[in-house]
C-alpha cells in the first residue's frame, strides 16, 4: 500500500475518534433539577364547591398547575386533612381531575419530576363543600413544633418548660379559639382551651414522652381537630 493512503486512512480515523470522543476529559452536562411548579386551582384557602360533575357523596376536582423547567413529569399529592390519608398520582400533563368526598378539607402539591431528582411546590389548602355554606370548618392545625419523633435534652433536671407551636387556615377567616390536647398516651386529655394565639407553653417532666393536638374552633362553633403528634424528653 502506498504510504500516501496510509496516512490518509490514519488521519480519518484520527478525525472520527475525536469526534466520536470529543474533548479530552469532557464529560456529559448532567440534567438540571427540575424547577418549581406553581400552583393555580383550587385556590389556597378557599371553599371549593361541588359542581355538576361526580355523583353522591363526591365531586370532580380538576387540580392544575404551570410547567416547571426540565420536568419530565409531576407527581400530584392530596391528602385529606380529617383523615390524613395521602393519595397520589402520576401524569405528563398540567393538570389532573379525580373525583374527591365533599364536606372534607384537602391540602395538595405538586412534585416536579426527572432523572436528576425533583422539586416540590408549596402545599395549598381547600375546602370542598357539598352545597354553599354561610361558614365553613377551619382547616385542621399543622402541628410545627415541637417536631414529630423529636427528643428534648432535659440536660439532667426534673421538669423542662417546651414551647407547642401551630399554624391554622380558615376559608372564612374566622378562627376563634384554639384547644390543646397533651398527655402521656393518646392526646385526649384537654389541658388548655380558649388560646387565642398559635402557641402556648407547658412545663413538662423530664423521662416521658408525650402526645398532642390542636382543636381549632371558629366564632359559629364549627371545629376541626389536627393529627396526633409525639415527642420525648430525656
Amino acid at each position: 500500500m502506498q504510504p500516501k493512503y496510509l496516512f490518509s486512512i490514519a488521519a480519518l480515523a484520527t478525525i472520527i475518534l475525536f469526534n466520536a470522543c470529543g474533548e479530552p476529559g469532557e464529560e456529559p452536562v448532567p440534567t438540571p433539577t427540575p424547577g418549581v411548579v406553581v400552583l393555580l386551582t383550587p385556590s389556597d384557602n378557599t371553599p371549593c364547591l361541588k359542581n355538576t360533575t361526580g355523583s353522591g357523596n363526591t365531586a370532580s376536582v380538576n387540580f392544575t398547575w404551570t410547567a416547571a423547567t426540565d420536568a419530565a413529569s409531576y407527581q400530584l399529592d392530596i391528602v385529606n386533612l380529617n383523615t390524613q390519608i395521602t393519595t397520589t398520582y402520576k401524569t405528563t400533563y398540567l393538570s389532573y381531575r379525580t373525583n374527591l368526598e365533599v364536606g372534607m378539607p384537602y391540602s395538595w402539591k405538586v412534585v416536579a419530576i426527572n432523572t436528576t431528582g425533583n422539586t416540590s411546590s408549596s402545599v395549598w389548602k381547600f375546602y370542598l363543600a357539598g352545597i354553599a355554606s354561610s361558614s365553613y370548618t377551619p382547616y385542621p392545625a399543622d402541628l410545627t413544633a415541637p417536631f414529630a419523633g423529636s427528643v428534648i435534652n432535659s440536660n439532667g433536671t426534673a421538669s423542662v418548660t417546651v414551647t407547642f407551636q401551630w399554624t391554622a387556615g380558615d376559608p372564612d377567616n374566622d378562627i376563634a379559639t384554639y384547644t390543646l390536647f397533651l398527655d402521656n398516651t393518646d392526646a385526649s386529655t384537654q389541658v388548655l382551651t380558649s388560646l387565642t394565639t398559635v402557641s402556648t407553653t407547658q412545663t413538662l417532666e423530664s423521662g416521658k414522652t408525650y402526645y398532642w393536638k390542636i382543636r381549632t374552633t371558629d366564632k359559629v362553633g364549627n371545629s376541626s381537630v389536627s393529627a396526633v403528634s409525639s415527642f420525648q424528653i430525656k
